[in-house]
């Protein structure tokens, strides 16, 4: 797995989170994961498909390229 992918992405999708206000099993259900596949995504541990990222991106009410840091990307 690539980590210089995996580590910021989750990092995106926690801050998201916690901006919120939802806990990671209220946004695992919103994209149909398992929490434990979540709380990985979010340690930088697992890579979403990209059905889930959208799934991930929709719940958090964030767009994909925000993730990558575009910086006229609005959360």
């Amino acid at each position: 797995m690539n980590e210089a992918v995996s580590v910021p992405l989750g990092r995106g999708l926690r801050d998201a989170r916690l901006r919120t206000g939802l806990t990671p099993a209220q946004v695992a259900d919103a994209a149909r994961l398992p929490p434990e596949a979540y709380v990985r995504i979010e340690r930088g541990k697992l890579l979403p498909t990209l059905p889930a990222l959208y799934l991930l991106c929709r719940a958090l009410g964030i767009r994909a390229d925000w993730l990558r840091g575009e910086p006229s990307a609005n959360p």
